[in-house]
């Protein structure tokens, strides 16, 4: 469901862009450049919500930077709003958090290649007209870009409610064989071991409250 554009969002993300990463033409990110605890792993989650996964992952996993990419500015907004004012409460430095307002159909345009250690996808849009599927972020193309974008053994963690969408990743996954399956499950929620550490969306919390399955798929990346 789209969130309805909400006015302040737009002086809240230029009152606070040292939060945010900002995209140059012609000028590829390269992420050790944007963050300065360098030593750090790089994650990218695309179409981070209004930020819950973002803030539990970045929280859990100090070592690694995360970039939250999100193509309506409105979401950024009140992602952006979430975090500093979670972080305020705690007290803590954002120090590992940026956020990104694009569209992801030009991954290899914006990011150097062998960038990130993992990616996040989750509840991306299923897309399901059948005429709108080259837009999947599992379609074959969007893999390849993945690919490029990710290091060597580079890790994809994505998770959906839509279980079209799920099974239409994994026949384009059977055309890309780079990609090797680690996990896979239709019911996340009854797999006790990775419950563990998981960190759920707001979709997520809201899909599994009315009783549907979670799909999730973890994949490495053999190019």
């Amino acid at each position: 469901m789209r969130l309805r554009n909400k006015a302040w969002t737009e002086e809240y993300i230029n009152d606070h862009k040292q939060y945010m990463v900002e995209v140059h033409e012609g000028e590829k990110i390269k992420p050790e450049k944007v963050f300065d605890n360098k030593n750090n792993k790089f994650a990218l989650e695309i179409g981070c919500g209004k930020g819950d996964f973002v803030i539990g992952q970045a929280l859990k996993h100090p070592d690694t930077n995360f970039i939250a990419m999100e193509k309506e500015s409105t979401v950024v907004g009140v992602a952006l709003k979430k975090t500093v004012n979670e972080y305020e409460e705690m007290k803590k430095d954002i120090i590992n958090i940026k956020f990104l307002n694009h569209y992801a159909e030009k991954l290899t345009d914006m990011f150097e290649p062998n960038s990130f250690d993992i990616i996040f996808l989750n509840f991306s849009d299923p897309w399901p007209k059948a005429k709108h599927y080259k837009k999947r972020l599992t379609y074959r193309d969007f893999l390849d870009n993945y690919s490029q974008i990710l290091k060597q053994n580079g890790i994809i963690e994505m998770k959906t409610d839509n279980d079209g969408l799920f099974a239409f990743t994994v026949e384009e996954l059977e055309e890309r064989p780079n990609w090797e399956v680690l996990y896979k499950t239709t019911d996340l929620y009854k797999d006790e071991d990775q419950l563990k550490d998981n960190v759920a969306t707001e979709y997520e919390k809201k899909f599994h409250n009315l009783g549907k399955n979670i799909n999730k798929i973890v994949l490495k990346n053999n190019k």
